[in-house]
């Protein structure tokens, strides 16, 4: 076997896409503001980086209409979605169509950056752009969390296998009580 993996060629996309259309995330709204016009979409690609820094990232397609407006306004708001917002992810992926005011659906409202806040999300976070990095066909934008907003007991939107899934709910006591396994 080589040692030096640079010269081995990456798998190819088709073998990719298979794989990891199994990795199940939570669905998420990436919203901004610029110029007095929303604007958001959906991805699925977040994840935290730091707590101190509060800090998270969002992979981000440059191909949409969205990119360009949240690099240039500099602030985005991730908003997790509920099992119950399904619709309000097809809308912001642009499955109602490229006409659509995608802020129709859902109540909108603001915290520190002014990028739109979906008031009934399982958790927001609101962020100041900190950096942008160019992946090939997507940017990944690390934001600094300037504030948040969380509703407790809200189970989150999944998207896995190609469509949206719930979690399924398993309860087991502990001998220690179900606290011990938070």
């Amino acid at each position: 076997m080589s040692s030096d993996l640079s010269t081995l060629p990456s798998v190819p996309a088709a073998e990719y896409i298979a794989a990891v259309s199994q990795h199940v995330s939570s669905v998420c709204v990436i919203t901004t503001e610029l110029d007095g016009h929303r604007y958001g979409l959906t991805a699925t690609a977040v994840c935290s980086v730091t707590a101190e820094p509060a800090r998270l990232l969002v992979c981000v397609n440059k191909s949409g209409t969205t990119h360009a407006k949240l690099v240039e306004s500099g602030r985005f708001c991730v908003n997790v979605l509920t099992e119950e917002q399904d619709k309000i992810a097809m809308i912001f992926a642009g499955m109602g169509g490229k006409d659509i005011d995608r802020f129709a659906e859902g109540h909108w409202t603001r915290l520190t950056t002014g990028a739109p806040v979906l008031s009934d999300a399982a958790a927001a976070f609101d962020c100041r752009l900190a950096e942008a990095c160019e992946q090939s066909s997507h940017t990944v934008l690390f934001g600094d969390v300037l504030a948040t907003a969380h509703r407790s007991g809200q189970d989150t939107l999944l998207y896995g296998a190609r469509r949206f899934r719930q979690l399924r709910k398993v309860f087991a006591m502990h001998p220690g009580g179900p606290d011990e396994y938070l």
